[in-house]
């Protein structure tokens, strides 16, 4: 996403998917505790990152019966997973006719003919040889996924306390404010806008007009 400055210059924030924060909610919590343009970016991809981190540990803290049905889910996903990689062609394999342990130069030959008919569609210029890294990948989100179920289950995390403390890592440390300004008040107020868009995201049916902390 890019935002044209009055001067002409773009400013090029990255989000993956659907935004939590709008353009229009950064803007109200940089107004209301006065952060320049130069932090805005990282502002908003830190929120966005908390955020999610946030609803997805949330999430997580299900009963240690569903937490281990999704685990069981995640270790199935794992297997399948390794087992596609070891399937499929490295980089230069399919193109030099090179065989493996597990890979036959009919099977490449398959796989070859598998991938012209394919052709087009959602895979359009796509290569066979990239699908092993890809899967590689995959199989490392599916650890780092039980890991996080394990973890959850073990020692029994609080989601909230880790947003708060990656925000107040940013109100402290890179907008090097005081969070005790305004008789206490300047950081715990800077949070409860923050928290105020998701609270607002997270309502269940047509939610009330967002609201942003008092002053006072």
């Amino acid at each position: 996403m890019a935002r044209l400055s009055e001067d002409g210059a773009a400013r090029f924030v990255i989000l993956d998917g659907d935004q939590l924060y709008e353009s229009g909610d950064i803007d109200r919590i940089c107004g209301r505790h006065a952060i320049a343009a130069v932090h805005r970016g990282a502002l908003w991809r830190r929120l966005e990152s908390a955020g999610r981190a946030l609803l997805d540990q949330r999430r997580l803290h299900a009963t240690p019966v569903q937490l281990a049905r999704i685990r069981q889910d995640l270790l199935l996903g794992l297997r399948v997973t390794r087992q596609l990689a070891d399937l499929t062609p490295r980089a230069g394999q399919c193109a030099g006719d090179q065989p493996s342990a597990a890979l036959s130069r009919a099977h490449l030959a398959a796989l070859r003919e598998g991938e012209r008919r394919a052709g087009g569609g959602a895979g359009a210029g796509s290569r066979l040889e990239d699908a092993h890294d890809t899967l590689a990948w995959l199989a490392d989100v599916y650890e780092s996924a039980i890991e996080s179920c394990a973890r959850v289950h073990r020692e029994g995390q609080d989601p909230e306390a880790a947003w708060r403390m990656a925000l107040t890592g940013f109100f402290t440390r890179i907008l090097a404010r005081s969070w005790t300004d305004d008789g206490g008040a300047a950081g715990e107020r800077f949070l409860a806008d923050c928290r105020a868009v998701l609270d607002a995201r997270e309502a269940p049916g047509p939610g009330p007009a967002l609201r942003l902390a008092r002053d006072t």
